[in-house]
């Protein structure tokens, strides 16, 4: 059943059209990004060079959808339906264990529910459902956070139980992602520092153990460091990505013109399609896309520590760093400056759990500017 709607009488509401602006354009420029990245790609494996941006294009349908639908929603239905989807959330990443989603498991990955040619991935919903559930905790709770006990502990062991699952999945990147999300929304609530570097420092034993727990894993980090380690194994990827960065220059090569998508990156429609589209815009290019996303990460800061109630405000701030920091993350590891995570470029990178999920969190951003709102 569909929440209602519940505004305060007498109070205009208008969306952002700044924020709006942008965060029409982020996804409608991926699109264009991942064609141009992808084509070669489509032709060579589905004989079809439309064939990922079709795909895209029906779920950014749906993500546009959900997005309509929650910038108008009201904000006690979305805090209400948080057990919901904690609920939902913990059954899907339960779910691609069982033997009926095979077909979901990739190189030992468990990551994925295929479906009618079609793959969802729990773990990316996962990651909105933590941000709204510690910011739904965290404002129940913001007099008592020095009493970690009953205010800390639970949410804390509560969200890190999809940080085990995402491990037993075999997606260390996912894991050490979720691991991030807790710790910016602990941050942001304001929780003493003493805990906040308690947790961060469970977060990094995690990270290393995670590490040397897997020698493939070793391999990436090992390239990582010494980055002439293995350039035609674990250090292939991000070496040939940083040399399409090489090649764009101050111009690019134009629009379609880029040559190492051309089978030089195997990842370039997905993790890798910063690279694709750096090669082709050259400085400019990745200046704009820096540009818009900082001007997202203002926009959206700004509405959210306008918000009265502590749930929407840290909800808001919770979303719009997670958006910025996986953008930064995605880039970062294509200019070799962290190792390899398969962390997605959100509104860009291929992948129908991606971006519907995006789309859920820019329709929430949307939602800030509409505020303020009568909660029950």
């Amino acid at each position: 059943m569909f929440p209602r709607f519940h505004l305060e009488k007498g109070t205009k509401t208008q969306t952002d059209l700044l924020l709006l602006a942008v965060l029409t354009f982020l996804p409608a420029l991926g699109l264009v990004v991942l064609f141009s990245a992808s084509f070669f790609k489509g032709e060579t494996l589905a004989q079809n060079p439309w064939f990922f941006v079709q795909r895209q294009f029906v779920l950014l349908v749906v993500g546009t959808f959900l997005a309509w639908y929650l910038s108008h929603v009201s904000w006690a239905t979305v805090r209400k339906a948080v057990p919901w989807l904690l609920l939902i959330a913990f059954t899907l990443m339960v779910m691609v264990f069982l033997p009926i989603w095979d077909e979901g498991n990739i190189l030992g990955a468990r990551r994925w529910i295929v479906k009618f040619g079609f793959s969802f991935q729990p773990s990316e919903l996962v990651k909105l459902v933590v941000v709204l559930y510690l910011a739904s905790m965290f404002a129940k709770k913001q007099k008592e956070l020095d009493d970690w006990k009953h205010s800390l502990l639970p949410p804390f062991g509560l969200s890190f139980a999809f940080v085990l699952l995402a491990l037993l999945q075999n997606d260390y990147s996912t894991s050490m992602f979720i691991l991030f999300v807790i710790l910016n929304m602990f941050f942001l609530a304001g929780v003493k520092l003493r805990y906040f570097w308690v947790v961060l420092g469970f977060a990094a034993i995690l990270g290393v153990v995670g590490v040397l727990a897997a020698p493939y894993r070793m391999e990436r980090f090992a390239s990582y460091l010494t980055p002439g380690h293995d350039i035609s194994g674990s250090g292939y990827q991000v070496t040939a990505a940083k040399a399409a960065l090489v090649d764009g220059g101050f111009w690019g090569k134009g629009f379609g013109a880029g040559t190492h998508k051309l089978g030089g990156i195997p990842e370039v429609h997905n993790d890798f399609i910063f690279a694709a589209f750096a090669e082709e815009t050259g400085f400019w290019g990745v200046a704009g896309i820096f540009a818009l996303f900082a001007l997202l990460g203002w926009r959206a800061w700004t509405l959210s520590w306008r918000q009265e109630d502590p749930f929407v405000r840290m909800a808001g701030t919770g979303i719009t760093t997670f958006l910025v920091y996986q953008m930064l993350i995605n880039a970062a590891v294509v200019v070799g400056a962290v190792p390899a995570t398969g962390v997605t470029f959100p509104f860009f990178s291929y992948g129908g759990s991606s971006i519907v999920v995006s789309m859920a969190m820019a329709g929430l951003l949307l939602n800030l500017s509409r505020q303020p709102r009568v909660l029950r």
